[in-house]
Protein backbone atom coordinates (compact mmCIF):
# COMPACT_ATOMS: atom_id res chain seq x y z
CA UNK A 1 0.00 0.00 0.00
CA UNK A 2 1.82 3.25 -1.08
CA UNK A 3 0.41 6.17 1.23
CA UNK A 4 1.81 9.82 2.43
CA UNK A 5 1.09 10.86 5.63
CA UNK A 6 0.86 14.24 6.92
CA UNK A 7 -0.01 15.87 10.09
CA UNK A 8 -0.54 18.87 11.01
CA UNK A 9 -0.87 20.12 14.68
CA UNK A 10 -2.04 23.74 14.97
CA UNK A 11 -0.40 25.66 17.57
CA UNK A 12 -1.80 26.60 20.95
CA UNK A 13 0.86 28.91 22.09
CA UNK A 14 0.05 31.07 25.57
CA UNK A 15 -3.99 31.73 25.14
CA UNK A 16 -3.85 33.13 21.24
CA UNK A 17 -5.35 30.10 19.56
CA UNK A 18 -7.61 29.14 22.10
CA UNK A 19 -9.82 32.61 21.85
CA UNK A 20 -7.06 34.98 22.24
CA UNK A 21 -8.29 37.28 24.87
CA UNK A 22 -4.89 37.54 26.88
CA UNK A 23 -3.06 38.41 23.95
CA UNK A 24 -3.38 41.70 24.00
CA UNK A 25 -0.83 42.90 26.87
CA UNK A 26 -2.06 44.10 30.26
CA UNK A 27 1.18 46.29 31.01
CA UNK A 28 2.65 49.06 29.28
CA UNK A 29 3.21 47.53 26.30
CA UNK A 30 0.57 48.24 23.07
CA UNK A 31 0.83 44.72 22.15
CA UNK A 32 2.33 41.29 23.18
CA UNK A 33 4.49 39.36 20.76
CA UNK A 34 4.46 35.72 20.97
CA UNK A 35 7.53 33.74 19.76
CA UNK A 36 7.36 30.33 18.24
CA UNK A 37 10.07 28.04 19.15
CA UNK A 38 9.42 25.24 16.37
CA UNK A 39 9.67 24.96 13.06
CA UNK A 40 9.96 28.38 12.38
CA UNK A 41 10.45 31.00 8.86
CA UNK A 42 12.25 33.79 9.60
CA UNK A 43 9.66 37.18 9.94
CA UNK A 44 6.25 38.03 11.34
CA UNK A 45 2.98 36.95 11.01
CA UNK A 46 0.40 39.67 12.21
CA UNK A 47 -3.29 39.23 12.72
CA UNK A 48 -5.52 41.33 11.43
CA UNK A 49 -8.52 42.55 12.68
CA UNK A 50 -10.36 41.61 9.33
CA UNK A 51 -9.46 38.23 9.59
CA UNK A 52 -6.03 38.32 7.57
CA UNK A 53 -3.06 37.09 7.93
CA UNK A 54 -0.22 39.28 7.13
CA UNK A 55 3.24 37.68 6.74
CA UNK A 56 6.52 40.46 6.62
CA UNK A 57 10.15 40.42 7.13
CA UNK A 58 10.54 43.52 9.31
CA UNK A 59 8.32 45.05 11.90
CA UNK A 60 9.71 48.77 12.48
CA UNK A 61 7.61 50.33 15.44
CA UNK A 62 5.06 49.36 17.60
CA UNK A 63 3.15 51.95 18.66
CA UNK A 64 0.02 53.44 20.72
CA UNK A 65 -1.98 56.85 19.40
CA UNK A 66 -2.79 59.54 21.56
CA UNK A 67 -6.82 58.11 20.93
CA UNK A 68 -5.41 54.72 22.01
CA UNK A 69 -5.06 52.87 18.69
CA UNK A 70 -2.32 50.44 18.10
CA UNK A 71 -0.60 51.12 15.02
CA UNK A 72 2.32 48.37 13.29
CA UNK A 73 4.63 50.07 10.73
CA UNK A 74 6.48 47.79 8.77
CA UNK A 75 8.64 47.91 5.59
CA UNK A 76 5.79 48.14 3.24
CA UNK A 77 2.47 49.30 5.16
CA UNK A 78 0.84 50.45 8.33
CA UNK A 79 -1.58 47.94 9.91
CA UNK A 80 -3.71 49.67 12.61
CA UNK A 81 -5.57 47.43 15.63
CA UNK A 82 -3.60 44.48 14.92
CA UNK A 83 -5.37 40.95 16.73
CA UNK A 84 -1.93 39.77 17.25
CA UNK A 85 1.70 39.31 16.20
CA UNK A 86 3.49 35.87 16.12
CA UNK A 87 7.49 36.12 15.74
CA UNK A 88 9.37 33.33 13.45
CA UNK A 89 6.05 31.89 12.65
CA UNK A 90 5.42 27.72 11.73
CA UNK A 91 6.34 27.49 7.83
CA UNK A 92 2.99 25.65 7.44
CA UNK A 93 -0.30 27.03 8.43
CA UNK A 94 -3.71 24.88 8.27
CA UNK A 95 -4.38 26.68 4.94
CA UNK A 96 -2.00 24.52 3.55
CA UNK A 97 -4.39 21.64 3.78
CA UNK A 98 -5.96 22.43 0.42
CA UNK A 99 -2.69 22.64 -0.99
CA UNK A 100 -1.86 18.96 -0.28
CA UNK A 101 -4.96 17.61 -0.88
CA UNK A 102 -4.73 19.40 -4.07
CA UNK A 103 -1.87 17.78 -4.63
CA UNK A 104 -3.39 14.08 -4.29
CA UNK A 105 -5.66 14.87 -6.79
CA UNK A 106 -3.50 16.00 -9.06
CA UNK A 107 -1.04 12.52 -8.73
CA UNK A 108 -4.36 10.55 -9.10
CA UNK A 109 -4.31 9.66 -5.73
CA UNK A 110 -7.07 9.59 -3.12
CA UNK A 111 -6.71 11.75 0.31
CA UNK A 112 -7.77 11.22 3.76
CA UNK A 113 -8.16 14.20 5.85
CA UNK A 114 -8.69 13.01 9.83
CA UNK A 115 -9.62 16.20 11.44
CA UNK A 116 -9.09 16.32 15.25
CA UNK A 117 -11.29 19.43 16.48
CA UNK A 118 -8.91 21.28 19.23
CA UNK A 119 -6.05 19.09 19.10
CA UNK A 120 -3.00 22.15 19.30
CA UNK A 121 0.25 21.45 18.93
CA UNK A 122 1.42 21.28 22.74
CA UNK A 123 -1.40 19.81 23.41
CA UNK A 124 -0.43 17.03 21.09
CA UNK A 125 3.31 16.96 22.59
CA UNK A 126 1.87 15.99 25.89
CA UNK A 127 -0.24 13.00 25.43
CA UNK A 128 2.42 11.69 23.49
CA UNK A 129 4.74 12.08 26.42
CA UNK A 130 1.34 10.58 28.48
CA UNK A 131 1.33 8.12 26.13
CA UNK A 132 -2.27 8.87 24.52
CA UNK A 133 -1.57 8.40 21.47
CA UNK A 134 1.00 5.99 20.36
CA UNK A 135 -0.79 5.25 16.77
CA UNK A 136 -0.80 8.65 15.64
CA UNK A 137 2.78 9.34 17.25
CA UNK A 138 4.33 6.14 15.32
CA UNK A 139 3.07 7.78 11.75
CA UNK A 140 5.66 10.33 11.52
CA UNK A 141 6.48 13.44 13.20
CA UNK A 142 3.58 16.23 13.22
CA UNK A 143 4.14 20.06 12.06
CA UNK A 144 3.76 22.53 13.86
CA UNK A 145 1.17 25.01 11.53
CA UNK A 146 -0.06 28.24 12.29
CA UNK A 147 -4.00 28.69 12.54
CA UNK A 148 -6.38 31.69 11.89
CA UNK A 149 -8.46 33.73 13.43
CA UNK A 150 -11.16 33.49 15.76
CA UNK A 151 -10.28 30.25 16.51
CA UNK A 152 -13.58 28.91 16.62
CA UNK A 153 -14.62 25.78 14.40
CA UNK A 154 -16.46 27.00 11.67
CA UNK A 155 -13.79 29.62 10.66
CA UNK A 156 -11.08 27.32 10.64
CA UNK A 157 -12.89 24.39 8.78
CA UNK A 158 -13.74 27.67 6.25
CA UNK A 159 -9.90 28.04 5.62
CA UNK A 160 -8.80 24.79 5.82
CA UNK A 161 -10.89 23.65 2.47
CA UNK A 162 -10.57 26.99 0.94
CA UNK A 163 -6.67 27.43 1.16
CA UNK A 164 -7.53 31.35 2.40
CA UNK A 165 -7.76 33.14 5.28
CA UNK A 166 -11.70 34.62 6.88
CA UNK A 167 -11.65 37.89 5.17
CA UNK A 168 -11.80 35.75 1.94
CA UNK A 169 -13.63 32.81 2.80
CA UNK A 170 -16.30 35.25 4.31
CA UNK A 171 -16.31 33.36 7.70
CA UNK A 172 -15.38 35.73 10.86
CA UNK A 173 -18.29 33.41 13.30
CA UNK A 174 -20.72 30.74 13.71
CA UNK A 175 -23.23 32.38 11.71
CA UNK A 176 -24.15 29.76 8.77
CA UNK A 177 -23.09 31.77 5.25
CA UNK A 178 -22.43 30.52 2.43
CA UNK A 179 -18.72 30.68 1.14
CA UNK A 180 -17.56 33.65 -0.37
CA UNK A 181 -14.75 31.23 -2.77
CA UNK A 182 -14.56 27.29 -4.02
CA UNK A 183 -13.31 24.45 -1.61
CA UNK A 184 -11.31 21.69 -2.38
CA UNK A 185 -14.26 19.61 -2.90
CA UNK A 186 -15.30 22.47 -5.94
CA UNK A 187 -12.18 21.48 -7.40
CA UNK A 188 -12.30 17.94 -7.38
CA UNK A 189 -15.76 18.26 -8.91
CA UNK A 190 -13.75 20.38 -11.83
CA UNK A 191 -11.60 17.59 -11.91
CA UNK A 192 -14.30 14.64 -12.21
CA UNK A 193 -13.19 13.42 -8.69
CA UNK A 194 -16.08 12.60 -6.13
CA UNK A 195 -15.39 14.22 -1.97
CA UNK A 196 -17.49 13.24 1.23
CA UNK A 197 -17.66 14.90 5.01
CA UNK A 198 -18.67 13.05 7.77
CA UNK A 199 -19.82 15.02 10.13
CA UNK A 200 -21.35 15.00 13.99
CA UNK A 201 -25.34 16.55 14.33
CA UNK A 202 -24.91 19.54 12.13
CA UNK A 203 -23.13 20.68 8.79
CA UNK A 204 -20.42 23.55 9.92
CA UNK A 205 -19.95 24.90 6.33
CA UNK A 206 -22.39 25.86 3.83
CA UNK A 207 -21.06 23.67 0.55
CA UNK A 208 -22.06 21.56 -2.19
CA UNK A 209 -20.01 18.80 -0.79
CA UNK A 210 -21.98 15.88 0.19
CA UNK A 211 -21.78 15.79 4.29
CA UNK A 212 -23.11 12.73 5.60
CA UNK A 213 -24.58 14.14 9.25
CA UNK A 214 -24.52 11.23 12.51
CA UNK A 215 -26.21 11.26 15.90
CA UNK A 216 -25.71 9.73 19.16
CA UNK A 217 -27.31 6.49 18.75
CA UNK A 218 -26.37 4.32 22.14
CA UNK A 219 -26.35 7.90 23.99
CA UNK A 220 -23.18 7.32 25.43
CA UNK A 221 -22.21 11.17 25.37
CA UNK A 222 -20.57 11.52 21.75
CA UNK A 223 -21.22 11.30 18.41
CA UNK A 224 -17.44 10.00 16.82
CA UNK A 225 -17.91 6.04 17.32
CA UNK A 226 -21.28 7.15 15.24
CA UNK A 227 -18.80 8.89 13.04
CA UNK A 228 -16.36 6.28 13.03
CA UNK A 229 -18.54 3.37 12.43
CA UNK A 230 -19.73 5.60 9.31
CA UNK A 231 -16.00 6.23 7.93
CA UNK A 232 -14.99 2.26 8.34
CA UNK A 233 -18.30 1.74 5.76
CA UNK A 234 -16.60 4.42 3.06
CA UNK A 235 -13.29 2.88 3.56
CA UNK A 236 -15.05 0.21 1.25
CA UNK A 237 -14.89 2.19 -1.43
CA UNK A 238 -13.95 5.66 -0.39
CA UNK A 239 -14.46 8.84 -2.41
CA UNK A 240 -11.30 10.42 -4.06
CA UNK A 241 -11.62 13.32 -0.85
CA UNK A 242 -12.50 11.67 2.26
CA UNK A 243 -13.01 13.98 5.46
CA UNK A 244 -13.55 12.93 8.55
CA UNK A 245 -14.31 15.42 11.73
CA UNK A 246 -13.63 14.21 15.13
CA UNK A 247 -15.55 16.11 17.94
CA UNK A 248 -15.33 14.06 21.40
CA UNK A 249 -11.73 15.55 22.04
CA UNK A 250 -12.70 19.18 21.20
CA UNK A 251 -16.04 18.54 23.49
CA UNK A 252 -14.31 16.48 26.60
CA UNK A 253 -11.28 19.17 26.72
CA UNK A 254 -14.20 22.20 26.97
CA UNK A 255 -15.99 20.61 29.38
CA UNK A 256 -13.04 18.90 31.67
CA UNK A 257 -10.05 20.70 30.52
CA UNK A 258 -7.78 19.22 27.52
CA UNK A 259 -5.32 18.02 29.45
CA UNK A 260 -7.91 16.06 32.00
CA UNK A 261 -7.54 12.10 31.98
CA UNK A 262 -11.83 12.35 30.35
CA UNK A 263 -10.31 14.10 27.54
CA UNK A 264 -6.97 12.28 27.25
CA UNK A 265 -8.97 9.38 27.50
CA UNK A 266 -11.30 10.06 24.67
CA UNK A 267 -7.89 11.39 22.36
CA UNK A 268 -6.43 7.69 23.13
CA UNK A 269 -10.21 6.49 21.54
CA UNK A 270 -9.49 8.53 18.55
CA UNK A 271 -6.20 7.14 18.23
CA UNK A 272 -7.40 3.93 18.08
CA UNK A 273 -9.74 4.84 15.27
CA UNK A 274 -7.35 6.76 13.43
CA UNK A 275 -5.03 3.35 13.24
CA UNK A 276 -7.87 1.31 12.09
CA UNK A 277 -8.94 4.28 9.54
CA UNK A 278 -5.71 4.80 7.57
CA UNK A 279 -4.96 1.08 7.71
CA UNK A 280 -7.82 0.42 5.41
CA UNK A 281 -7.69 3.46 2.83
CA UNK A 282 -5.77 3.13 0.20
CA UNK A 283 -4.18 6.99 -0.62
CA UNK A 284 -2.38 9.65 0.88
CA UNK A 285 -3.58 10.67 4.35
CA UNK A 286 -3.35 14.19 6.36
CA UNK A 287 -4.67 14.06 10.16
CA UNK A 288 -5.32 17.68 11.40
CA UNK A 289 -6.55 19.90 13.94
CA UNK A 290 -8.15 23.06 13.78
CA UNK A 291 -7.36 25.10 17.14
CA UNK A 292 -5.85 24.65 20.05
CA UNK A 293 -6.53 25.45 23.49
CA UNK A 294 -4.95 25.61 27.22
CA UNK A 295 -5.92 24.79 30.57
CA UNK A 296 -7.17 27.97 32.71
CA UNK A 297 -4.45 27.73 34.88
CA UNK A 298 -1.86 28.51 31.93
Amino acid sequence: MNKKLLFFSAMALISFFAGIMAFMSQNSEPITIIKNMKHQMPGYAIFTKDGDILYVDNIMTIKKSILGSTIIKTDEFKIYNPIGIVENPPQENIMSIYEKALESLNDDKKVLIVYIDGLGYDLYEKAIEKGFVPHISSMGTAVKALTVYPTITDVTFASMVTGTTPVHTGIMSREKKLLKIPTIFDKAAEMGKTSKVIEGNMQIIIDEVETILNIDENNNGTIDDEIYKRALEEMKNPPDILLIHFHSYDDFAHKYGPSSEKALSQLNMLDSYVKELVDRFDGNVIITSDHGMHDDNE
